[in-house]
This record gives structure tokens, C-alpha cells and sequence, in this order.
């Protein structure tokens, strides 16, 4: 074989086995019935338990070794023949920093859902807010004057507003109907901490029709805690 062909290919090789390794994931649990499972990463030979999951914090860094499929194992669920419940984590290779969110799903053997974003700070911007609609509904939210359009189906869409820490007015509407707000608050912007905020249907009357789930980051508490060594 032709030397420089025989190069190529193995940087082409060398390359497709940087690119199909496991990332390094994170793990947000929708809530407390799901923070209590008793979970695992699993990537060929590698099972790695998922430890500190909570519905208001993302867990520290799992790694995986290997390469290939991922997969969520339900470590307290089995199926018929006696082995855990499995269901495939679908990371797209080219995600380097994916986020993946459990929520409760009673039709799957493993009781879960998997839904995975993309956790970049690159792009989901640190002092920036996500916005996940999970409502039927397109809304519009407002942070002091600017607005964006956030579509049904768990589509991230970010809003960055940028300057020092202050209050700022929040504002939601239909996309149907933008002058009749039906949530309005006042948060505080800091330029070191970024929010994830889901938009979800509001169970209580007196509440209005939606409510916010936050999951807020503090950029300051993450170099911290890698600094001492709590997290990785």
C-alpha cells in the first residue's frame, strides 16, 4: 500500500475513534421520584452508577470509558428474564457537553424518559437563561426589552442580556395573544450564573396556567468545587 495512503488512513481511523469515545455526561433528574432511582451510564464494559442526582442540580461529571452506545440501566428495575431494565441514551457524537434530563415514563420497562440537550457553556452562555417550552402552546418571554419566541416540543431557545447583576422584569404571553401576559415577575440577572427554565403547565389555579421550573448554575460554585476537588 501506497505509504501516503496508508497515513491517510490511519489519521482517518485515529480520528473516528476521538470522535465516537464517550463524552463526558451529566445528569438532571426531573424530579424526586426520579432523583431516587437507582441508575447507571452504561458504554460497552463501562457501568458507572449515577450518584447525587437531584431535581434542582445537575450531577458531577460521569465518565465513561470505551466508545459505542450509551445506554440509561435501571439497576432497580428488571425485566422477565431477570436482567436490568436498559434503554437507549442517544448522544449525537458530535456533543460534547450533553446534558441528559431523566423524567418519569411508566410505559418504558425502565420507568424513564430520556431527553438530551446540549450543555455547552459556548453556547448556553454563562449569565444567559434557556427557555424549554413543555406546554402545547408557543410563547414569547420578555427580559427587560428583549423577546424571543419559544416554540412548543422542548426546543432550547436562549436569551442572553449581558451587563452587571440587577433586577430585571420577566414577562410571559401566548405567541397568540403578547399584549395579555399571563406570568410577569421580577429576577435577578448575574452575569456568572446561568438558568435553565422550564415552562410547564400550571397545576394550581391560583398560580395561573404555567409555572417555571429553574434550574439555576453559579459559574463562581462550579470553579470552587473543582478547585477543592468536589467536583471533577
Amino acid at each position: 500500500m501506497n505509504l501516503l495512503i496508508r497515513s491517510a488512513l490511519i489519521g482517518i481511523l485515529h480520528f473516528q475513534g476521538m470522535i465516537s469515545a464517550a463524552p463526558d455526561i451529566r445528569v438532571l433528574a426531573w424530579d424526586g421520584e426520579v432523583a431516587s432511582r437507582k441508575l447507571a451510564l452504561v458504554c460497552g464494559e463501562s457501568v458507572v452508577p449515577i450518584v447525587d442526582m437531584h431535581p434542582e442540580k445537575r450531577t458531577p461529571l460521569i465518565h465513561l470509558k470505551g466508545s459505542g452506545p450509551i445506554s440509561i440501566r435501571a439497576l432497580d428495575r428488571n425485566t422477565a428474564d431477570g436482567k436490568p431494565a436498559e434503554r437507549t441514551c442517544s448522544i449525537p457524537q458530535v456533543m460534547a457537553h450533553p446534558l441528559v434530563l431523566l423524567m418519569a415514563d411508566a410505559a418504558d420497562a425502565t420507568g424513564l424518559r430520556v431527553i438530551i440537550f446540549n450543555d455547552d457553556p459556548a453556547g448556553f452562555h454563562w449569565g444567559g437563561y434557556r427557555f424549554l417550552n413543555a406546554t402545547p402552546k408557543e410563547l414569547v418571554i420578555q427580559l427587560e426589552q428583549k423577546a424571543v419566541r419559544i416554540p412548543t416540543g422542548w426546543v432550547p431557545i436562549d436569551l442572553d442580556l449581558g451587563g452587571e447583576t440587577r433586577g430585571i422584569g420577566a414577562r410571559l404571553a401566548l405567541a397568540s395573544e403578547m399584549e395579555k401576559p399571563i406570568y410577569s415577575a421580577v429576577w435577578e440577572y448575574d452575569k456568572d450564573i446561568r438558568t435553565l427554565c422550564f415552562i410547564i403547565p400550571g397545576t394550581d389555579p391560583q398560580t395561573g396556567p404555567i409555572t417555571m421550573k429553574a434550574i439555576p448554575e453559579d459559574k463562581r460554585t462550579l470553579e470552587l468545587e473543582i478547585k477543592t476537588g468536589k467536583a471533577p
